[in-house]
């Protein structure tokens, strides 16, 4: 991955009108100063166990929408200010589908970012018949892809491109035994699904699967005493950090001593902050964000704004700097309301681009926003994290 800094996206802001990462929303009322409104939808966990989770979503998209409101924007000759209505689907993805229409036939809004997989499939369901909007869809779970939705943008990696490399890293014998205690949300379900195929292709035995609801559930120790049971040389587990940091201190409290595998959900930056840093050693997730080259301002910043100490992760990064893409993108289709337009305006969006953390450089046909220099980290006996590329499908 590359640089990104919150000046210079200011300053990239200034020139392109914005642009990055992944999506906007629609129409609708005046705001101050007879301005029209675009309204971006939020439906996320932003209550119960993975509240963390959906506010830093939240955040990052707050932030881009304060600076591009202070740099102006004007589409097709009209002046617009941008507002973001949240709605808390606890998780739930029935409970996102209801969000999205409200947030769509009630609020206006043309494109809606969800951040869990459960949630953006449900709203694939709604979005290309009666009501058509954009759905930001803020998942690594390849199937969100292979829906073919016309009308979804993915924004982060694919998991499909860490489940190899991360079993490279942490699997040191032919026969290893893995332990499974992912989140039992889809994303999750699909995490599991994906590595017990290549754990099993790898030659290494997968023990029963232990995966527990991670919002609902606080206590870890019967879950986790069942899956030691079996021995593991190492466990699966991710889900939203404060949950999966929890798990991680029963499983070393009840003497684990092997290493865990961590979905890209979990960040090690949070998960220090809910733990003894000590017993994430011998673990592989994706990178901390503060190790990546030139996120030292970016992450100052947000920390101002939001007077907060806590750690800054993809997350924010990523969802900071998804949505400014999509205003370019409505520029350059000049319509806030028209999803198809807009959707087909991203791959010249992209284009205005520069400088920035994981830099996107494409939209695939199927969605997804495509960048060069993903990496994940091991985080060795020592503590130390020891960085590596992760090479991505071709898509």
């Amino acid at each position: 991955m590359t640089h990104l800094t919150g000046r210079t996206f200011k300053k990239m802001a200034a020139m392109a009108s914005v642009g990055l990462l992944a999506t906007v929303a629609a129409c609708g009322g005046s705001g101050e100063g007879g301005e029209e409104t675009i309204v971006i939808g939020y439906s996320a966990g932003l209550s119960g166990g993975a509240a963390e989770y959906g506010v830093n979503v939240q955040n990052g998209l707050k932030m881009a929408i304060d600076e591009v409101n202070e740099e102006g924007v004007e589409i097709d000759g009209k002046k617009y200010q941008v507002k973001l209505e949240s709605l808390d689907d606890q998780y739930q993805p029935g409970t996102t589908g209801t969000n999205v229409q409200r947030l769509v036939e009630k609020e206006g809004a043309s494109v809606v970012f969800i951040p869990h997989a459960g949630g953006i499939k449900a709203a694939q369901e709604l979005n290309s018949g009666r009501t058509e909007f954009l759905i930001g869809a803020y998942s690594s779970d390849p199937a969100i892809l292979d829906a073919d939705n016309p009308l979804t943008v993915m924004i982060p990696p694919s998991f499909d491109s860490y489940v190899q490399p991360f079993i490279d890293k942490v699997k040191k014998k032919d026969d290893a035994k893995l332990g499974l205690m992912a989140t039992a949300s889809e994303f999750g379900q699909e995490w599991t699904k994906t590595t017990i195929k290549k754990w099993e292709e790898s030659g290494g035995e997968v023990l029963a699967k232990n995966n527990i609801d991670y919002g609902t559930v606080s206590d870890f120790a019967g879950p986790v005493a069942k899956t030691l049971a079996g021995k593991p040389d190492v466990i699966l587990v991710g889900g939203p950090s404060q949950p999966t940091a929890l798990l991680i201190e029963e499983a070393r409290e009840q003497g684990f001593t092997g290493a865990f595998l961590i979905a890209d959900q979990a960040k090690f930056e949070e998960l220090e902050e809910f733990t003894d840093p000590k017993n994430l050693n011998n673990s592989v997730g994706i990178m901390p964000l503060p190790l990546f080259e030139g996120t030292k301002d970016f992450i100052a910043d947000y920390q101002e704004k939001y007077s907060s100490e806590k750690p800054v992760n993809a997350d924010i990064a990523l969802n900071y700097q998804a949505l400014p893409i999509f205003i370019e993108a409505m520029k350059i289709a000049k319509s806030v309301d028209d999803p198809k337009a807009i959707r087909q305006a991203m791959p010249e969006a992209v284009k205005s681009v520069e400088g920035v953390f994981f830099v996107p450089n494409a939209v695939t046909d199927k969605g997804h926003l495509q960048a060069d220099g993903l990496q994940a980290a091991y985080r060795n006996a020592d503590g130390q994290y020891e960085p590596f590329d992760i090479e991505q499908p071709k898509e």
